[in-house]
Order: structure tokens, then C-alpha cells, then sequence
């Protein structure tokens, strides 16, 4: 496909009489962003049916579009056949094209989709004046149903995700702490179980097994409650 060049009108004389020939000139615009292969396979179709297309400046800045200018006289029939070769699959990449010509490429960034939630999410905190850290915007996608939420955040202040992180962190660590001091206090027990004077049990398997059950029960969670209640108690006295 050619760079953009200057729109001409032809003349055509008849005789000695110069007669201005019609212009069968026209802009094709496709508003933008588009996903990139659609804008190759939409340029390759374009380029087919009119072999002396162009790409022309946008000249509209307010305006995201990739305009194609062709001359309508050159129109040529596409088999079937040699539109479908020209189709390009999906890229991996998910590249959104903005503008395409002879300027240059331009593409949609997620930096410029972040700019333009802006003015939403100014709006949305003056609407919300109390909300100390984020809101969020539930979103239901027309076609699958599902619920999404887009949450906006103060970046002054900790994210929704990074308390989270704090508080998952802090909750590991308590457990850590109550796991390490339950193993202490099993160990503790079962040694004291072993230096404990049998008082007259058999030294049989059924009374060890029953000692140590009388030691499992010394750990349950209420009698752990139950003697720290007694040393408070006592401690208060």
C-alpha cells in the first residue's frame, strides 16, 4: 500500500474544449482502537479491491480512526479464495491499534487506558468524599454474565492488595507462633510423663496408652483455658 500523496483531479479534452473529470476519490474511515490483525486483514482487503489505495493523515487530533483513501475507479472484484488468504489470525500479543498512516503507528497502551479512567475515577471520589482508601465498581460483562470489580485506589495510601498481604502475613505468623508453642507444650508434657512415678500402674501397653491419653486431655484447648484462667486468678489475688 502507497504513502499518502496529494488528492488530484484528472482533466480529460474532448477536442479543444478541457472538460474536468469527475473525482471518484473517497475515504474509507475505521474508527480505532481495533485489534491489530483486524486492522492488517481490513488494509490487505482494502489494498486488493483497490490496488492504488493509499493510508492518509488523520487529520482530526480529537478523532481516533486509520483512514484509507482510495480511487473508486480502480475498483476490481476479490474471489472468495484470495480474500480468505488474506485474513491474519489473532496475535498472542493483544496489540490494539489507534492510528495507522503515513505519521506512523500509534497503539493503545495500558498506561493510556489508565489516563482515560481518570476523569471516572476523580469523579467517583468526589461523589464519595468518605471513602477513606478505594472504591470499587462492579462490572457485568453483556455477553458471558459475569461479575467483575474495578477498584479504584488512593496510591498515597496502602492498596486494597497490599493489606491484604499485611494481614495474611500477620495471620501466618500468629499461627506459626500458636503452632510452635502447642508442639512446646506436648513435648513438655510427654516428657513429664515420662519421669512421672508410675503410682502403681502396670507396665503394660493398655496403661500407657491410658497415661497418655490423661496427657492429651491435660492439652485440650479448655483445660489450657482453664489453668491460664487459674494463674490469672491467682495472679489477681
Amino acid at each position: 500500500m502507497a504513502a499518502a500523496g496529494t488528492r488530484m483531479t484528472g482533466a480529460a479534452h474532448i477536442g479543444n474544449m478541457p472538460t474536468d473529470a469527475p473525482d471518484t476519490t473517497i475515504d474509507i474511515k475505521v474508527s480505532t482502537p481495533l485489534p491489530s490483525n483486524v486492522v492488517m486483514t481490513l488494509g490487505a482487503l482494502i489494498d486488493a479491491a483497490w490496488p492504488d489505495s493509499q493510508l492518509a493523515f488523520n487529520e482530526d487530533r480529537f478523532t481516533n480512526q486509520v483512514i484509507y483513501r482510495i480511487n473508486n475507479a480502480s475498483r476490481r472484484a476479490v474471489p472468495d479464495e484470495e480474500a480468505a488468504a488474506l485474513h491474519v489470525e489473532p496475535a498472542t500479543d493483544g496489540i490494539d491499534i489507534i492510528g495507522l498512516g503515513p505519521e506512523g503507528v500509534s497503539m493503545l497502551t495500558p498506561s493510556q487506558v489508565a489516563a482515560n479512567l481518570l476523569p471516572v475515577i476523580k469523579t467517583a471520589f468526589e461523589e464519595f468524599p468518605d471513602a477513606e482508601n478505594y472504591l470499587e465498581m462492579p462490572i457485568i460483562d453483556p455477553e458471558t454474565h459475569h461479575r467483575y470489580v474495578l477498584t479504584f485506589a488512593r496510591s498515597k495510601e496502602q492498596t486494597p492488595h497490599a493489606l491484604r498481604m499485611v494481614a495474611e502475613a500477620a495471620l501466618v505468623t500468629a499461627r506459626d507462633e500458636t503452632r510452635n508453642e502447642a508442639h512446646r507444650t506436648y513435648a513438655a508434657a510427654l516428657w513429664g510423663l515420662k519421669l512421672k512415678d508410675r503410682a502403681g500402674r502396670p507396665d503394660t501397653y493398655e496403661a500407657g496408652v491410658t497415661a497418655a491419653l490423661d496427657a492429651v486431655r491435660q492439652l485440650s484447648p479448655r483445660n489450657y483455658l482453664l489453668e491460664n484462667d487459674d494463674e490469672e486468678d491467682s495472679a489477681g489475688e
